[in-house]
């Protein structure tokens, strides 16, 4: 998922007041004190701020998340480790990765301002990170100079058992911090939707984002069970939403063109394209398309190698979600 970083609170400067006698140095007084405290939190919420847009930007680096380099592995190279076979060929995630991702974690902890929901996991992460880390260097220098062709892969077959079990504590704690960061991004989504003023450009765009986190959730439910009555349901249910904001939002970009003499899309495109892409799952799912059980050769594929099955409509729903969210991070006109 593509969070949305928050913009830097503005720190209001307080100008010295100077003190009188009687009652104006009592008021000067409580002035003073009362600026102490709005410079005490607008400093936390840039802070806040700061830390936040830290945390997001880790989750969004990470174009393959540790769960998947994990499932990857599990999937793709365990096979060829437990066989006899010499090794031909190796793939491990991208340590640069691993420890870019610590440090960034580690950099964010160090700023004093709280963030309940996410700190602790990230904390944990980070932790999981260190103890992949030298395993994971270890590994990719040994697939890069492609050492499993002088040893047939001997190496690689003994360090499997280490490096599978740190990588699966860093995609366990990996979905962790995930689980925080969503919880935070809902909260501060849905904030941004409700106090939007109605009918305007910002709460369409507001409704695109809130929405489409909605029915990104409901997504992940159904393609975990995508013959699910109740699952199809609630995804229809959530994709309706963005369809009106997207509505809302089309229109209001065709107002704003007429105005200003230039056109401007919006990014209409990538929005829908999303919507299109969701409409035709919910269509295939109620056409029987993913009760259908895979046979022959592609029914011993992997599962992320299956461009026939769920995980295909997944994945491009995945990209379109993101697509659509992503561009929200910059100015569209």
């Amino acid at each position: 998922m593509k969070y949305h970083t928050l913009l830097g609170a503005t720190l209001v400067a307080i100008s010295a007041l100077v003190a009188g006698c009687g009652d104006k140095a009592d008021k000067t007084s409580q002035a003073q004190a009362q600026a102490q405290v709005s410079a005490k939190q607008s400093s936390n919420e840039q802070q806040l701020i700061e830390k936040y847009n830290i945390y997001v930007d880790v989750s969004n680096n990470l174009r393959t998340s540790f769960q998947e380099a994990r499932e990857s592995y599990v999937d793709s190279q365990v096979p060829l480790l437990q066989a006899k076979a010499p090794l031909t060929s190796l793939r491990i995630q991208n340590d640069i990765l691993v420890d870019r991702s610590a440090k960034k974690l580690d950099s964010a902890a160090a700023i004093a301002a709280p963030l309940p929901e996410i700190d602790e996991s990230a904390k944990a992460f980070s932790a999981a990170l260190k103890v992949l880390s030298p395993l994971s260097r270890e590994l990719n220098d040994y697939a890069n100079s492609k050492g499993y062709l002088a040893d047939n892969g001997d190496k690689a077959r003994q360090m499997n058992k280490d490096y599978l079990a740190a990588l699966t504590t860093v995609a366990e704690a990996e979905a962790a911090f995930d689980r925080g960061l969503s919880a935070r991004d809902q909260a501060l989504t849905k904030e941004a939707f409700e106090k939007a003023p109605k009918d305007t450009a910002a709460y369409y765009r507001a409704g695109l984002i809130y929405h489409g986190k909605l029915n990104h959730a409901d997504a992940m439910t159904l393609f975990a069970a995508p013959n699910d009555p109740k699952a199809l349901a609630a995804f229809e249910a959530s994709l309706a939403l963005v369809a009106d904001s997207a509505a809302g939002w089309s229109k209001k970009m065709a107002e704003q063109s007429t105005q200003s003499g230039k056109s401007c899309s919006g990014g209409m495109l990538q929005i829908n394209e999303f919507i299109g892409q969701s409409r035709s799952i919910v269509k295939d799912i109620k056409n029987g398309v993913f009760a259908r059980k895979e046979t022959g050769a592609m029914a011993k594929m992997p599962a992320y190698m299956r461009s026939s099955s769920i995980v295909s409509s997944a994945n491009r729903y995945n990209q379109n979600f993101a697509n659509m969210i992503g561009q929200f991070n910059h100015p569209l006109c």
